[in-house]
């Protein structure tokens, strides 16, 4: 669990910054407060590696002025600076490594701005972004800089290898920053073969250029670019850039899964399962191969509901999307249909290999104990199965609703698989 380190003496600043990351932060993370330098030491020999972030007031009562940011800094830990007014110290320790921004306590909104930042470096450590630059220096600083912002780096050194890197699908990419003039493959075509596979709720594009004419950054943003960052840049001016953007990204996703997601279990609706398995279904039929829809039903959640309440009986639909997720692969298709039952897609997957996975389904959930408070929780599932080759994705749930109905008649906790 990522971590985020708090280090000041007041407890008036501690519990307005603590009600801000409530507000910001989701339950993923944690946060570590150190009212002193000793307090300071302790935590981050303990919890180093899971320290995503440091807010460090650069006066403590039992430490010199600005120690306790020299030591996040020398422990590799972004650090944003949060004190109550500039000294000479200030820009000394501005050029340390790790050190972000100084936020001063006197500034409206100051607060907001040092957690909101800080959720974003913990946010930054799930993206991965494309850096592609002919220049081996600005390729380096651009690295260099983005890795202090937490974010994963992957660099080409034209428009050429980064579309090649973008086909080959081998990194999950969010976000590109590519220059303009290079070999081979310049920016704006870069941007522009881009923009015909990702779209900007996908894959956001910044151009970076020397070039300060108009009809550089008006060509850019025809291409499909979302934003321009000039040569030479700041850091300042870089972190914002790139938190704006992620920011807009995130909201598309958002947006999205309000949509496509169901809102307790946070897998797929029926919606887009309909849609997604259309493409995947008739893709596998042009192949003459067979797909894979499974029907999963909780057994008796009725008395589950009856017996402890609807509350537990939500915790129980949740856990069915847990242990379904450990046994199946990342890129099988998981959704919640309604009520206690879902369907899982799969595809490049043998009959024989298809009833090893049900029965483990099966037998996970068999065994699975369900722990809430003093209450121990234990339910079966019954699963009917389509293997088939078939082009219509209302046939193949219909053949395994079938056998699903079969499975609970025969006594429930059973798998049946048509494969006729």
């Amino acid at each position: 669990m990522k971590k985020i380190l708090i280090i000041e003496d007041s407890k008036v600043i501690v519990n307005l910054l603590k009600i801000k990351v409530d507000e910001y932060i989701g339950e993923d993370i944690e946060l570590l407060i150190a009212i002193n330098y000793k307090d300071a030491i302790q935590l981050i020999n303990q919890y180093t590696r899971d320290i995503a972030v440091a807010i460090v007031d650069m006066n403590l009562p039992d430490t010199t002025e600005g120690k306790a940011v020299v030591l996040t800094n020398s422990h590799g830990i972004p650090t944003i600076i949060f004190s109550g007014a500039e000294s000479r110290l200030h820009e000394k320790l501005m050029q340390l490594n790790n050190v972000l921004d100084f936020v001063s306590k006197n500034t409206p909104n100051s607060i907001d701005y040092a957690v909101s930042f800080a959720n974003r470096i913990v946010r930054n450590c799930k993206y991965t972004v494309l850096v592609v630059d002919d220049s081996k220096l600005y390729r380096e600083r651009f690295k260099k800089d983005l890795e202090l912002l937490h974010l994963n780096i992957v660099t080409a050194k034209d428009g050429e290898e980064a579309y090649g890197i973008m086909q080959s699908n081998r990194y999950e990419i969010i976000m590109i920053l590519t220059d303009y003039n290079m070999p081979k493959m310049d920016g704006i075509e870069l941007i522009s073969k881009l923009r015909q596979t990702y779209k900007k709720d996908s894959l956001s594009i910044l151009a970076i250029s020397s070039n300060d004419d108009v009809e550089t950054l008006t060509n850019f943003i025809k291409a499909g670019a979302d934003d321009y960052i000039h040569k030479p840049y700041s850091f300042d001016e870089l972190s914002v850039r790139i938190g704006a953007n992620l920011n807009t990204i995130e909201l598309f996703k958002k947006a999205n899964d309000l949509v496509n997601k169901d809102f307790l279990t946070g897998a797929y609706n029926r919606r887009y399962f309909f849609e997604a398995s259309s493409a995947i279904i008739a893709k596998n039929s042009r192949k003459e191969l067979a797909v894979v829809v499974a029907m999963i039903d909780i057994d008796k959640f009725k008395s589950i509901n009856d017996t402890y309440g609807h509350d537990i009986g939500d915790i129980a639909i949740k856990e069915v999307i847990r242990v379904i997720k450990s046994c199946i692969r990342a890129s099988d298709l998981l959704a919640r249909f309604g009520g206690e039952e879902f369907c899982i897609l799969l595809e490049d997957i043998s009959l024989d290999d298809t009833k090893k996975l049900m029965e483990k389904i099966r037998v996970t959930f068999e065994k699975n104990e369900l722990k809430v408070d003093d209450l121990i929780i234990k339910y079966t599932v019954s699963i009917g199965v389509a293997f088939k080759l078939r082009n219509n994705i209302n046939e193949m749930i219909k053949i395994s609703d079938e056998a699903l109905y079969k499975a609970k008649e025969i006594g429930r906790n059973k798998v049946i698989i048509n494969s006729k």
